[in-house]
Formats: structure tokens, C-alpha cells, sequence
């Protein structure tokens, strides 16, 4: 399970997504892996263990909104999110792993169309990604811009390519950026999306007030450490694969409840250079006595675990 730091860094940008309908949105998720045992980067158990706890949220308020001829909306949007993680570690040493993650993004966004088949997204932000909430250091905070333009390539496929503008490595860098959002309709439902994370389900609707659905999905976070005097970004990924019951109150309200299996949450630290940025296949880990640090091709992990989710979805209607 790969979900690399630069696609990290580079989606996370865009974490934000203004939907199409223009509505004003909130969502909030509980996630937790359970318990599993820690391995270091070479397989090797070391008799630590580790959860993880995740609550996050997003909102999207829009600011002015205008429909055009192909109902595709010309639109300014404050939108905010945020994660925080507690990662509850056990027998396992401080060197593998940080206790707590929190992501937090701010940003303005503007949605245009260009012609009945392009749009433009840009978005200009600030971001903290840091396992320091008692002293927030500036190094965690991000600033962040880009631009997408997107492709509507049929009534079901949208995709867009565009360039992410930010600091990770301390001086401003651009990154190429990517979207993709793909939807079959009928009995079920097929979706696959890339923007916040990978994420691909089929559902279907028994009726107007339950849905069911197989949920497939990669996630990642990160933040900026210093570790051995390095300045470094700490990185936990992790996928689920689960069912979804999804319960609906009304035209604006659900309730999704996931539940499932995490196969493998990874833990790593990587150097924040250019070098090591584009190197995504390498992590740094260190030895049982926590002295030596050590390269490799693979990365200390938490092996299989049941997830489970709870979350809260409410659209503003018109």
C-alpha cells in the first residue's frame, strides 16, 4: 500500500473540493484502526503495538455563486478542514513513531468554466501539519496555492491536471497535480474519485432512507518534525476496505457508518529535501536501541486491523 508523500503533499491542496452544485456543505468522521502489532522496516516484530484514532471535518461555505447556460456554476468559496490523529502506541519506542498528527487547512477557492467541456479550479491557502500542538512551529505551516483545470469529459468523468504551489521543503516549489472523478449510475452505483485520497465504492439505494455500499479507500498524513536535529516530515498512511451502511434523514442529512478491515498502516520519517521528497520508495527508520538510523526500500508498519468509521454529511439546500 503505497500512498506516496509527494501525492500527500500535493493533494492535500486540493483536500478542499467545491462540488459542483454549488451548495454549502459540512462533514464530519470518526475513524479507528484497531490495535495490531508493530513491525520494523526489515518485518521484524518487536513487541509494541499501536491504534489509531482520527476525527476530521471539512466546510464549505460558498460566497457568491452564478449558473451559467450548462448549469455549471461561477463560483468564490471559503472552505476549511482538518484532521487530528492520536496514534495510541504501546511498548513501542518514540523513534517510530509520533503520538498525535493534526492537518489543518484554510482556503479561498474559485470555480469557473471555461466552455461547455473545461473548467478552472484555483485555490489559495494556508495549512499546519504538525505533532507539536503545545508549540506549533512556523516550519508546520504550509502555505499552499495551485490551479486545475478540469475536463468534463462525459455527464459521469470529470479529470484535471494542474500544478500545487507550496513550501514543504521550507522555499516555494510547484508540483504537478492531478483530479479524477468517475460515476456510474443505475441500480448501483459505481464511483471512483482522487482528490483528498484515493477512493473507489459501489452502492445502491434500497429506498429513500437507507443505502449500502462496498467502500474502498487510501489515506495519508503528515507532519513536519525535527528529529536528530533534521528538520523531517513524519508520515502514516493506511487503507480500509469495508461496508457502508449510509442512513437518510431527509434530502440534506446522512449518517455513513463504515466497517471493514485496514490490511496495513504504515509509519515513517522522511527527510525534508528534495532529494528524499522525490525518492518516495525510501523511509528512515532506526535501530531497536534508537541510535542508528537506517535507510530502506520498505517501511515499519501495523499489520491487519478492523476499522471502523462514523460520520455526519449535511447540504445546504438552496
Amino acid at each position: 500500500m503505497e500512498y506516496k508523500l509527494m501525492k500527500i503533499v500535493t493533494i492535500s491542496f486540493f483536500i478542499i473540493v467545491f462540488g459542483n452544485n454549488g451548495y454549502a456543505q459540512i462533514e464530519i468522521k470518526s475513524e479507528y484502526i484497531t490495535s495490531s502489532k508493530f513491525k520494523d522496516a526489515d518485518g521484524n516484530k518487536l513487541g509494541g503495538k499501536g491504534d489509531l484514532k482520527t476525527i476530521d471535518g471539512s466546510v464549505q461555505v460558498p460566497i457568491s455563486i452564478k449558473m451559467n447556460e450548462n448549469n455549471k456554476p461561477k463560483a468564490w468559496a471559503v472552505a476549511l478542514s482538518g484532521t487530528y490523529a492520536s496514534l495510541g502506541n504501546e511498548n513501542l519506542s518514540k523513534i517510530y513513531s509520533e503520538s498525535e498528527i493534526l492537518n489543518a487547512q484554510v482556503g479561498l477557492i474559485h470555480i469557473r468554466p471555461l466552455n461547455d467541456k473545461w473548467s478552472m479550479m484555483a485555490l489559495l491557502g494556508v495549512g499546519i501539519f504538525t505533532s507539536d500542538l503545545d508549540k506549533i512551529s512556523g516550519k508546520a505551516i504550509l502555505g499552499q496555492g495551485g490551479v486545475l483545470f478540469i475536463r468534463h469529459a462525459k455527464q459521469n468523468l470529470d479529470w484535471g491536471v494542474g500544478v500545487a504551489l507550496n513550501n514543504a521543503l521550507g522555499y516555494p516549489m510547484i508540483f504537478p497535480s492531478f483530479y479524477l472523478d468517475w460515476r456510474l449510475d443505475g441500480k448501483y452505483q459505481f464511483n471512483l474519485s482522487m482528490y483528498n485520497s484515493f477512493k473507489i465504492g459501489v452502492t445502491t439505494q434500497f429506498n429513500d432512507k437507507f443505502k449500502l455500499g462496498l467502500i474502498g479507500e487510501f489515506k495519508g498524513l503528515m507532519s513536519a518534525v525535527n528529529k536528530d536535529g533534521k528538520d523531517m516530515y513524519f508520515v502514516t498512511q493506511y487503507g480500509y476496505l469495508g461496508l457502508q451502511p449510509e442512513f437518510l434523514l431527509g434530502k440534506s442529512l446522512s449518517i455513513p457508518i463504515t466497517i471493514g478491515v485496514s490490511m496495513s498502516r504504515e509509519v515513517y520519517y522522511k527527510d525534508r529535501t528534495i532529494k528524499a521528497f522525490f525518492d518516495d520508495d525510501k523511509s528512515i527508520s532506526y535501530d531497536n536501541n534508537g541510535f542508528n538510523k537506517i535507510e530502506s526500500d520498505k517501511h515499519p508498519s501495523f499489520g491487519v486491523s478492523a476499522y471502523g468509521s462514523i460520520g455526519l454529511k449535511y447540504k445546504f439546500q438552496r
